[in-house]
């Protein structure tokens, strides 16, 4: 039977703020407690691409080079995606201020595509958080100020119908983390990458944990569009942003 996405056009997004945005969860030396989450959703039409997030080939240089600027060695890992196997029809890039009114972090995201044949393409997914330095204010005044960190990061597309996805790699645990001929080191914590063990209509890697550091996410997949319907997809990003307290 057919699963069908459910659709959430053009950028979406949702940001929560507060003691009670999130989940808490005892991890070393106190709880870790998520105080902002949230997340968005696109849908990439590979027949009529997005000029606002849409890197044609001559143009990948360039961003890759920003996004190593940015991030060091979180930063995508595939940089000459013109030797890679299938013709390299370009990128999709999506950047989300956390919390735009407090700036916590920036999550960039980037999409690879080639083409491998008709109607069958390779996807490479690569994501990664960056805290801004902006510290959360525990009380309503500011006095009492806590480091923030990273405390889930995840990075998902889903597709139209089972059956179009396909992935040849799933990994769980964190560490160093290779995938389609890119490597990247993932911090402490806890990381998934692979179909999705509810359905297989989505595809996604996600960490969860509590990191100061850069967190990068990448992942691989192949879809085969089904005859008669467009070759499009959602692709979402969700993130959490929280503190360490000792209750």
């Amino acid at each position: 039977m057919p699963s069908r996405r459910q659709f959430l056009r053009g950028v979406g997004g949702t940001a929560l703020l507060g003691t009670a945005a999130g989940r808490a969860a005892y991890l070393d030396l106190g709880f870790v407690r998520t105080k902002a989450g949230g997340g968005g959703t696109n849908t990439i039409d590979l027949d009529s691409p997005n000029r606002e997030v849409f890197i044609p080939p001559k143009d990948f240089d360039a961003y890759a080079t920003q996004m190593h600027e940015q991030y060091g060695g979180a930063a995508i890992p595939w940089t000459d995606p013109e030797s890679l196997a299938g013709e390299f029809v370009g990128a999709y890039t999506r950047q989300v201020t956390i919390v735009p009114t407090e700036q916590y972090a920036m999550q960039d995201a980037t999409i690879l595509v080639h083409q491998l044949g008709s109607r069958r393409y390779k996807i490479r997914l690569w994501s990664a958080g960056r805290l801004l330095g902006k510290k959360y204010d525990v009380d309503p005044w500011g006095l009492y100020q806590k480091e923030t960190a990273f405390t889930w990061l995840k990075q998902e597309i889903s597709v139209g119908y089972e059956g179009e996805l396909s992935a040849d790699t799933t990994q769980s645990g964190s560490g160093r983390t290779s995938v389609a001929g890119g490597t990247v080191t993932v911090p402490d914590g806890s990381y998934e990458m692979g179909l999705s063990p509810v359905n297989e209509v989505n595809y996604r890697s996600r960490w969860e944990g509590f990191a100061t550091t850069d967190v990068p996410l990448i992942g691989a997949c192949e879809v085969q569009f089904k005859t008669g319907t467009k070759p499009r997809f959602d692709w979402s990003l969700s993130y959490g942003v929280g503190i360490r307290t000792p209750f």
